[in-house]
């Protein structure tokens, strides 16, 4: 077939496609509005996601493991103590916090909650001094604490803290959570797939004696099954931009949003966020409109 027949089928499909929607405009709306729900879900699931990536990549940045001293240790034992402590595999920093730091700090955020402040009335410091142990990895907490243990200056140690409970309890919400997304899409992506599938049956029905004259003057199957996945691409490219405009139109709501729930989620990235949103709903709206469009001319035009 020559290039300008090709051109033909393609803009007579097209004609066809759009006059079939025409025909069928309930199913077509329904269709529309349903892959419409679904993109939204989905581009919503997209950006919490992103939400929690970046709030789980700083939790673990902020995983580390804070070691206690015994009351009486002097700074040069404390230094002495900082040079073993960074020989450990997986320690990236040890920094020293001396008693009249950690009582200044506690202080502070006592300031911050406004709460009353009552360690002026006590005779003396009740904290301790400390080392805060900064980690190459998360995952290398244990064996970090475990270390320290083990120093041969480790009877300076009070109480060892490390924060793995919270690391993992925080990884297990954000898995659970991405499974329930997930989840929730599929259900949509059937639901969605069932509507196109049934809209286009309809059309398939009401232009039965249409395709019936096809056959008859020689059309082949590509030329009969075109103008329905041409519909079902309409159906997905449409759903598609009406999301998209929803989002454009809720943009600025949605970044504030985002940046309450998400404090740590970086600001520079989210233009590439964007992006990848607009790009992940169009590919999944033409997608599953023609997804839907070959399912259900399967078995139905059969050449």
């Amino acid at each position: 077939m020559s290039r300008a027949q090709n051109g033909r089928l393609i803009r007579l499909s097209v004609s066809a496609a759009l006059n079939g929607l025409s025909r069928n405009r309930l199913a077509t709306v329904a269709a529309t509005m349903t892959m419409t729900l679904m993109l939204l879900v989905l581009a919503s699931v997209l950006v919490i996601r992103a939400g929690l990536d970046a709030a789980l990549s700083y939790a673990d940045s902020k995983v580390e493991v804070v070691a206690y001293l015994k009351v009486g240790a002097s700074e040069e034992r404390a230094n002495s103590l900082r040079n073993e402590i960074l020989k450990i595999d997986g320690v990236k920093e040890a920094t020293y916090i001396t008693a009249d730091e950690a009582l200044a700090a506690f202080r502070e955020r006592l300031k911050e909650r406004g709460e009353p402040d009552l360690t002026g009335e006590l005779e003396q410091n009740p904290l301790p001094a400390s080392f805060e142990i900064a980690l190459d990895s998360p995952s290398e907490t244990a064996s970090v604490a475990d270390a320290l243990s083990r120093l041969p200056s480790a009877a300076l140690f009070s109480r060892i803290v490390d924060g793995r409970a919270v690391a993992e309890s925080l990884a297990s919400i954000t898995s659970a959570l991405r499974i329930a997304g997930l989840i929730v899409l599929i259900g949509f992506s059937f639901a969605v797939l069932a509507v196109v599938v049934n809209a286009i049956r309809l059309a398939i029905l009401a232009r039965s004696d249409e395709i019936a004259i096809m056959r008859l003057v020689g059309a082949t199957s590509t030329w009969v099954r075109l103008p329905f996945i041409i519909e079902g691409l309409i159906i997905g490219g449409a759903g598609a931009l009406i999301t998209l405009f929803i989002f454009g139109i809720l943009g600025a709501g949605i970044s504030t949003v985002m940046l309450n729930l998400f404090r740590v989620l970086p600001i520079e990235t989210s233009g590439i966020l964007l992006g990848e949103v607009a790009i992940t709903v169009l590919l999944a709206g033409f997608g599953l409109g023609a997804l839907g469009a070959l399912l259900s001319l399967r078995g139905r035009l059969s050449s």
